[in-house]
């Protein structure tokens, strides 16, 4: 099967960039608009952008191909942010955090265990991100977005988890400064990878099903 010619894939990736970045620089730019914070907006803000990064996984399958990646692993990417988008949003977060009241404990204990196997999932994430990174650096040299995506989804996960534990307005500080950051850097390495990649001669090899 034909390999898709670097330009081509550059800009794929440059659309996929540019969404990432302004999902994250909305997020990052709402979070520090609140003069307070409640740990469920915290948590739900790295849910936002998680949705978003996922359903754009389910585009990038479209291409796998050309990254010489099995489409089934980048469906289970997508499937895991989407999956812990929704779970973020399904948790009864306002109440675990809200006045005590009875039963309350075996409530946190419920939202505790969803929370760590969202963060579980997310290092899981993680880890095909860098394999993803791995493929698209080896057609694209020097490609940068998909290093900054992976570390701003991961470090997102840590937030959500530590508002369990740490001050809400402190993480939420935190992340809105991190996915300012990260957003710009996104923005700043998808007009690079626009402007036209180094031609690699990594050969292509068909999709595996």
């Amino acid at each position: 099967m034909p390999t898709m010619p670097e330009r081509e894939l550059a800009g794929k990736l440059t659309r996929i960039g540019v969404v990432r970045g302004v999902t994250a620089l909305a997020v990052g730019g709402y979070v520090l608009s609140q003069s307070t914070l409640a740990p469920a907006l915290v948590a739900r803000a790295s849910a936002a952008y998680w949705l978003v990064d996922g359903l754009l996984g389910l585009w990038a399958c479209a291409f796998a191909v050309s990254l010489t990646l099995n489409r089934m692993l980048l469906l289970l990417r997508a499937g895991i942010a989407i999956g812990a988008a929704l779970t973020l949003f399904g948790l009864p977060l306002g109440m675990v955090f809200g006045p005590w009241q009875p039963g309350q404990l075996t409530l946190l204990i419920f939202v505790s265990a969803g929370m760590m196997t969202v963060v579980g999932a997310q290092m899981l994430a993680a880890v095909i991100d860098v394999m993803m990174c791995r493929a698209v650096r080896r057609r694209i040299p020097g490609e940068a977005s998909c290093v900054i995506g992976t570390v701003l989804s991961a470090g997102l996960a840590v937030v959500a988890a530590a508002t369990l534990v740490a001050p809400a307005l402190l993480l939420g500080r935190a992340l809105g400064v991190g996915a300012v950051i990260g957003g710009l850097g996104l923005l700043a390495t998808s007009a690079r990878l626009r402007g036209g990649p180094e031609p690699s001669s990594f050969p292509a090899y068909p999709n595996k099903p």
